[in-house]
């Protein structure tokens, strides 16, 4: 019988202290219509908020939703869960949510999923660490350093309930905790745009881009989410030092990026550029073919803060 090849899986891992609302966070993206058949991976699917009629079979870690979700408990080793998930045939998600207990370190679930058996089975998508904006900065002692940890780890923070903290608060926190240049989304009741959490499917940022009528040098906003999105494209091959050197030093106001380039490095196949937060990577992906090579990069960041001359002129330094 021949062996059937699956994509990889991309996983989202959701961290943070108890509260903060991660499940809130969880919830927002099961309910919403974003195409693709979910895995959840919760310590208590409990508190997960599920309609009990929208569920069609039921195991002893595992319920099935009509909406193609699939919940389940880490109750038990974390492998032994996601070998299960990618063992299914007919409901093999094509996305997993994992939410951290809000006492752990998310870092040891990110080495679980790149364990070699795991190799071109999943993908870390992102890393998103929530923070409550009125209680965090009161953290001390274990749980502040538990806190750095969480955060040492995290693609992007959102900071959560910014309606129940002062400009003050919000100003304290962001002194005391995050770094330069950290991935910041300010957030009330776990409302994310799901185009910065979710990088594939009808999120993928290149298939955002295509779907509007746009020149190959554009920007758009959607007035609903606070974004927008930038694009470059070029038919001459790319410098790979300096295209990892653009990718470094990318301004915090930029969440995401992905394309695909013609490296000089790499003249007969494409490479695949991923980026989340300050996290990049540019992978071998496939030939070109009969395919013209070139490199199309799009850009998402916050709405009014990307600096569009300053894009334009990086990305074209990357010329080889």
């Amino acid at each position: 019988m021949k062996h059937q090849h699956f994509p990889p899986v991309p996983v989202t891992i959701v961290s943070g202290f108890l509260g903060a609302g991660k499940t809130t966070l969880l919830n927002k993206i099961l309910n919403s219509d974003i195409g693709l058949r979910m895995a959840v991976m919760v310590n208590d699917f409990g508190e997960i908020n599920i309609d009990r009629d929208l569920i069609v079979s039921e195991t002893q870690t595992m319920v099935s939703l009509a909406n193609g979700c699939i919940c389940c408990t880490v109750e038990s080793d974390l492998m032994e869960q996601v070998s299960r998930l990618l063992a299914l045939r007919e409901q093999r998600p094509e996305y997993i949510l994992i939410e951290a207990s809000g006492v752990s370190n998310p870092s040891k679930i990110a080495g679980t999923l790149r364990y070699p058996q795991f190799q071109d089975q999943l993908v870390i998508d992102s890393v998103l660490t929530v923070i409550d904006a009125e209680q965090f900065d009161q953290l001390e002692g274990e749980l502040a350093a538990l806190a750095m940890e969480q955060l040492d780890i995290a693609d992007i923070v959102v900071l959560n309930k910014c309606d129940l903290a002062s400009p003050a608060q919000v100003r304290a926190m962001k002194q005391r905790w995050l770094y330069p240049g950290v991935r910041l989304l300010e957030a009330r009741f776990g409302e994310v745009p799901l185009e910065l959490v979710l990088g594939v499917g009808a999120f993928d940022p290149v298939r955002l881009e295509s779907s509007h009528e746009c020149g190959a040098h554009c920007t758009h906003a959607d007035h609903a989410h606070q974004f927008e999105s930038w694009s470059w494209s070029s038919d001459r091959p790319l410098s790979l030092a300096a295209l990892r050197r653009v990718l470094e030093s990318l301004p915090s106001s930029v969440y995401r990026a992905k394309g695909i380039c013609c490296l000089a490095e790499l003249p007969d196949r494409r490479a695949v550029l991923h980026l989340v937060g300050s996290r990049s990577e540019l992978e071998p992906g496939a030939p070109w073919a009969e395919d013209q090579p070139m490199s199309r990069v799009v850009v998402i960041g916050e709405r009014g803060q990307l600096s569009l001359p300053q894009l334009e002129a990086a990305f074209e330094g990357c010329v080889a």
